[in-house]
Order: structure tokens, then sequence, then C-alpha cells
């Protein structure tokens, strides 16, 4: 009966290892249609659909080194084509780990094509549905490292493509990488950008650049000065050396429909360093053009530099604004007493806000001969006849140093 029960056992147990081993049999059999599936060069396009979505989404929150997993195929000849294809958007892999920052999946990207240069190139030329390269992304957000990696798939020497590249708009705002990296402040990218045309043989295509605009007719100098960023409008500025007609020309040129000049944003952000090297543009020679310059107003509300400056009560630019009319008291009279909309002056506006050393400044450019102008100066009412001392007595915003010093330079 033992013998009968034991035997019985052993077929059993004979049954059971044969169970378990067919299965894992079925098992490596079915892993292996799996990896020749992913492998397969007529079935990859449709199978690794899902494939490219879990590799750009890898890309996209920086996870390593799941992509190194993903792009550890042996068919890298499979992967160029996947990276290369249309996506959502138009977007790339190398789009998304561009605008995100993660620089060594971007080194893992270009590595796939280290033996295929041309296509290199077309990779990293491509655009998105709005026009924008990894370029434009990674120089707005200020990733100089990626920036680098970017321009040096082109080789070490300058070449058509590398400049056609660089050149690049995107389609929303006709904006370039320049121009991105020149608004967000990241001056070593504006560098980087600049040093890919050769001084010596691309100058003109290296000025055409720095003076293309957006299509709000604003250039770099413009982003740059509004925000403000000395080191890059210093940059730009030194781009025109030996051209000084061209620099004239960039400086004063005006951006968007309220035609404002750098100098109008500089001197509305505040920032005197910036001011001055715009006014140091021009040469003793072209006082002229420097008076111009500084009198020019802008479309919406017809005001001039000094109007803004004396509105945020910016105290240096304003003296420095002033400073320009030297041996030309008739034009600085001219300008001081400017109107701008609804017939404020500066005087107005220095009031409004308390500006006492801004209001001190503007009386002081009438001398003692110029009594008369100096009254009628102060007097000069705005659109509902209201005066600058009007402006400075209001109940809010009361000024009574202001008030003081504008009855001392009416007696």
């Amino acid at each position: 009966m033992k013998r009968a029960i034991l035997k019985k056992g052993i077929i059993t147990l004979i049954i059971l290892l044969l169970f378990y081993c067919t299965i894992e049999i079925q098992g490596m059999d079915d892993a292996n249609v799996n990896k020749k599936k992913i492998q397969n060069t007529n079935d990859a396009v449709i199978i690794n659909e899902d494939w490219m979505q879990e590799l750009n989404d890898a890309a996209e929150i920086g996870n390593e080194k799941h992509v190194k997993e993903l792009i550890g195929l042996e068919e890298n000849d499979k992967i160029i084509e996947f990276l290369m294809k249309k996506h959502i958007n138009k977007t790339t892999t190398l789009h998304l780990s561009s605008a995100n920052g993660h620089e060594q999946i971007v080194i893992l990207l270009l590595n796939i094509f280290s033996k295929k240069i041309e296509k290199l190139i077309e990779y990293v030329m491509k655009e998105d549905a709005k026009k924008r390269t990894a370029l434009h992304l990674a120089s707005h957000e200020g990733y100089e490292r990626i920036v680098i990696l970017l321009l040096k798939t082109f080789g070490n020497k300058k070449n058509d493509k590398l400049i056609e590249y660089v050149m690049k708009e995107e389609e929303c705002k006709k904006c370039t990488a320049l121009h991105l990296a020149a608004l967000t402040g990241h001056g070593g990218i504006v560098r980087l950008l600049l040093n890919t045309f050769n001084e010596e043989n691309e100058k003109d295509k290296l000025i055409e650049y720095v003076m293309k605009e957006d299509c709000d007719k604003t250039t770099a100098l413009h982003m740059a000065c509004n925000n403000p960023h000395e080191g890059i409008v210093k940059l730009l500025l030194k781009t025109f050396s030996g051209k000084k007609d061209k620099l004239i020309e960039y400086v004063m040129k005006e951006k968007d429909d309220k035609k404002r000049t750098a100098l109008h944003c500089a001197s509305n952000s505040g920032h005197y360093g910036i001011v001055q090297l715009l006014l140091n543009t021009f040469s003793p020679g072209k006082k002229d053009k420097l008076i111009e310059y500084v009198m020019k107003e802008d479309d919406d509300k017809k005001c001039t530099a000094l109007h803004l400056a004396s509105f945020m009560g910016h105290y240096g630019i304003t003296k420095l604004l002033l400073s320009t009319f030297r041996d030309r008291k008739d034009t600085l009279i001219e300008y001081v007493t400017k109107e701008a909309y609804k017939k404020y002056t500066a005087l107005h506006m220095a009031c409004f806000n308390g500006h006492d050393g801004i209001v001190e400044l503007l009386l002081n450019t009438f001398n003692e001969g110029e009594k008369d102008k100096l009254i009628k100066y102060v007097r000069k009412e705005d659109h509902i006849n209201h005066t600058a001392l009007h402006f400075a007595s209001f109940a809010i915003t009361k000024h009574p140093r202001i008030i003081n010093l504008l009855h001392i330079y009416m007696k």
C-alpha cells in the first residue's frame, strides 16, 4: 500500500516538474518574441510608438537612467529613424531635454549620431510646431552648457549651416535665440551666439543678426535695456566696432507701434550705466544726431526719455539727459518744456510722484535771465488746467518740500 502511494507521489512530482519547465520555456519564447518585435525593422514603426513616448517622457523629466535603458538597443539606425520622426507638436526628444536643462540626456541623444554627422545636423536643426529649435529653448531658459553642445555639433569650423541655425526665427514673435537670451539676461549665451560669426569674414552677417527685429520691431538691444542687462548691452554694441553709422542706426531703432527707443527703455527701467552707454555711442562730431535721439518722443504718450525718468524718479538719468544739451541752451529749454500726453511736462510728473531732487534739476535749467520762461514753465497747465503746483498739492500725494521749491523759484 505504502509502495503504491509513494509511486503515485513520484509520478505526480514528475508531472508538476514537466509542467513548470513547459511554462518556463514558453515564457522565454515570449520574451524573445517581444525582443524581436522591438528590433524588427518591419514592425518597429508601429510597435515602438509607445517606446518613443516613454523615451520622451523620461527625457522631459530628466530620468537619465531610463533614457539609457531605452536607447541601449543594438540597432542605432532604427533609433535614429524614430528620433527623426515628427511627434506631438513636432517636438523631438532633443527639444524636451534642452528645454528642461537635462545636459546628460542631450549628450546621450547627440552621441547616437556620432557616425552620421549630416543626420546629426539635420536632427539638431529640427523645429517644433512653433518653429522653435532646441537652441531657442535652451537660450531662453539659460542652459549655457546645452547651447555649447548644440553649437558644437556643427564642427569646429564656422559654416553656413551653423549661421543658418543661429539666425533661425521662431514663428510666434519671430524671435531669434539672441532675442531670447537678451530678454532673460543670459550674457554667456549671448556671447556664444555672437562668437559663431567670424569677425573678419562674416562681420556684415553678424551685424544683420544683431539688428534683427521680432514681429514688434523689437531688437535684442531693446530687450536688454528694458530688463535691464548692462553686460549684454555692451556685447551688442561692441559688435559694431568700425561701423559707426550702423551703430547709430541700431541705437536709434524704434520698437513696436509705441516707437520707443532703447533710451526710452533704459530711462524707464532706471539703469544709469545703460543710458550712459547709449549716449556714448554718439561721438562729438555727431552732436546733432545725439540731440535728435534724446529728444525723440514715443508714439504712445508722446513721452521723451526725460518724461519717463522724471516720472519714475531716476535722478542720475535725468541729470545725464539734461547734460547732453551743454552749449545748446535754447534746445535744452525746449526739451525740458516738452509736453507729453494730456499736456503733462516732466515737471508735472516729478511733482506728482514727489521727486523733489528732479524738480530742482528741472527748475535749475533756467538761469537768472530766463525768469519769465521759468514762471511760464511752472504755471503750465495740463488738459484740465492743473499746474505742477496743483500736482504737488493734491491731498493724497501732498509734497510740502516741492510746494516750497515752486514758490521760491516763482518769486
